[in-house]
């Protein structure tokens, strides 16, 4: 990891947004700059937003998750079959939020090589529990800022098809990432979010 991110709970009305994300990158290589897009976002609706308020706030999300990708990145993001762009988008999720990252590294990793593919309630519940105590941002959250980002996350690795869920846990499924999006991720040094998706030492 680059630098340090701060702790934040933005996540917590932010979807998935993979179609927009796609449309994004397209745009990006079509030589539009982020202006650009946002003002196609709020006079064109390009991104299909119900209300003008999320015409804004789904432009801000597609572009902050997108300058998490370079060139490169970018280009798979528009040009590659829908499950790499599904890997890709939530290799930029963690990249904008710690707090994901952090939540991916230390359960959906950790169970992977424990060969343990249930992620339960309380394992998300003892890891929540552990950050309040270490970190002082988190510790102010809400206990329905939480319950929400729990929501998402889960939401979110779902529509990745990185989980199923059940009624009694959620169930991990390992990615399958092609050689080369893996080579350039240990390429540019982010070799730490790519064994956090693939649950890797």
């Amino acid at each position: 990891m680059k630098k340090k991110l701060e702790y934040t709970a933005t996540n917590t009305g932010r979807p998935f947004s993979i179609k927009e994300m796609i449309a994004a990158a397209n745009l990006k290589l079509e030589g539009y700059t982020d202006k650009e897009i946002k003002q196609k976002s709020m006079e064109e609706n390009i991104f299909q937003a119900r209300s003008e308020h999320y015409k804004n706030k789904i432009a801000k999300t597609v572009l902050m998750r997108l300058n998490t990708l370079d060139e490169y990145l970018i280009n798979r993001m528009a040009t590659s079959d829908i499950e790499t762009a599904k890997q890709i988008l939530i290799y930029s999720i963690m990249k904008s939020d710690r707090f994901f990252f952090e939540f991916m590294d230390e359960i959906y990793k950790d169970k992977i090589i424990l060969r343990d593919y249930k992620i339960n309630d309380s394992d998300i519940n003892i890891f929540i529990q552990r950050k309040q105590e270490q970190i002082p941002q988190i510790s102010e959250w809400t206990e329905s800022t939480i319950n929400k980002l729990k929501s998402q996350y889960t939401s979110m690795l779902y529509e990745a098809g990185f989980i199923n869920r059940t009624k009694e846990h959620i169930e991990i499924i390992q990615p399958l990432i092609d050689y080369q999006l893996k080579n350039h991720l240990i390429e540019i040094g982010d070799e730490a979010y790519l064994k956090a998706m693939i649950g890797e030492l």
